[in-house]
C-alpha cells in the first residue's frame, strides 16, 4: 500500500512539472500605436515581466495594428523546444525575462517593406551592464535562432536588430567565444549569398562573392580592423544596390525574398560582435 502511494505521489509531481514546462503563457498587447513607418506595442506578460517593441521600417506600406498579430510567451528555461534551436549550450535563456516575442504580419492584409526592418524590445525584467553579453536572437518557421544585434544599452536593457522578415525574438545571454560568434555569423551571411545567387545582378554577385572571400580570410587571420573595414564596405554596397541588383520588398503574403534586407541584417549584426570584439 505504501508503495503505491508513493508511486501515485510521484507519477502526480511527474505529470505536474510537465505541464508547468510545457503550457506557457500568451499574452496579446495591452496597446499599440502607428505613426508613419514606426509601430510600438507594449505586452505585459505575467504580473512583472513588462515588454515595450518598437519596430521600424525604411518604407512600408499597410502598415496598421490590425494588420500585423503580435504576442508575448513566457516560457519555461528549461523548455527544450527553445533550447535545442540555440547555436550552443553557452548561450541561454534570461531567468528573469524568458520571453519570446513573436511578430506575424496577417498574409491577406497586404502589409509589405523595402529594406530593412528595424526591431527594438525593451524590458527592465534584466538589469543590464555593459560587460554582460545580452543580445538579441531572432528564429524563422521554428528553426535555429541568430543573432541579430545591432545595439544593446542599458534602461534597463534596450536590444536593437534588423530584419528582412519576422518571426520569433528573444534577448539571450550569449557567453560563446568571441571566434565562435564571429565563425556562426559569417557561415549564415555566406549562406545568404549562395542560396539567393540566381536572384542578384551577375556583377554585383561577383563583386560580393569577391569581398565575402577576403571577409573569410580576414577573420581567419584574426585580422579584426581589416574584416570591420570590408564588412563597412559591403554595407555601403548592398544598401547602394537597387531593386534591379537585388530584390529588397518583402510582402505578407510570403512570394518574395528580400534579399537585401537578409544581407544587411547579417552584415550589421556581423559589424557589431567585430566593434565589441
Amino acid at each position: 500500500m505504501k508503495i503505491s502511494h508513493i508511486y501515485w505521489a510521484a507519477m502526480v509531481w511527474v505529470m505536474v512539472c510537465f505541464s508547468l514546462s510545457s503550457v506557457a503563457q500568451v499574452v496579446t498587447p495591452v496597446s499599440t500605436t502607428v505613426s508613419g513607418d514606426t509601430l510600438k506595442a507594449k505586452l505585459q506578460v505575467g504580473v512583472q515581466i513588462e515588454v515595450d517593441l518598437t519596430l521600424e521600417f525604411e518604407d512600408s506600406i499597410g502598415l496598421s495594428a490590425d494588420n500585423i498579430d503580435i504576442s508575448a510567451t513566457l516560457v519555461n528555461v528549461n523548455d527544450l523546444n527553445i533550447l535545442n534551436r540555440l547555436p550552443a549550450n553557452d548561450v541561454s535563456i534570461f531567468s528573469t525575462f524568458p520571453v519570446v516575442v513573436t511578430i506575424s504580419p496577417k498574409t491577406d492584409k497586404g502589409f509589405g517593406f523595402e529594406g530593412l526592418a528595424s526591431v527594438e524590445i525593451y524590458t527592465k525584467a534584466i538589469s543590464y551592464q555593459s560587460s554582460m553579453p545580452a543580445r538579441l536572437f531572432t528564429s524563422h518557421d521554428g528553426g535555429d535562432f541568430e543573432d541579430i544585434t545591432s545595439m544593446v544599452s542599458a534602461g534597463s536593457i534596450r536590444a536593437r536588430g534588423n530584419t528582412g522578415r519576422f518571426s520569433e525574438f528573444m534577448i539571450l545571454l550569449d557567453e560563446r567565444d568571441d571566434s565562435e560568434i564571429l565563425s556562426d555569423k559569417f557561415a549564415q551571411l555566406e549562406d545568404v549569398l549562395d542560396n539567393n545567387q540566381s536572384n542578384i545582378n551577375s556583377l554585383l554577385l561577383s563583386s560580393l562573392q569577391t569581398s565575402i572571400a577576403n571577409l573569410d580570410n580576414a577573420l581567419f587571420m584574426q585580422n579584426y580592423s581589416s574584416a570591420l573595414s570590408i564588412v563597412e564596405s559591403l554595407i555601403l554596397t548592398v544598401e547602394q544596390a537597387s531593386n534591379t541588383g537585388m530584390s529588397n520588398v518583402w510582402r505578407s503574403s510570403g512570394d518574395l525574398v528580400n534579399i537585401q534586407g537578409e544581407l544587411l541584417t547579417h552584415l550589421i549584426a556581423l559589424r557589431y560582435s567585430l566593434r565589441v570584439i
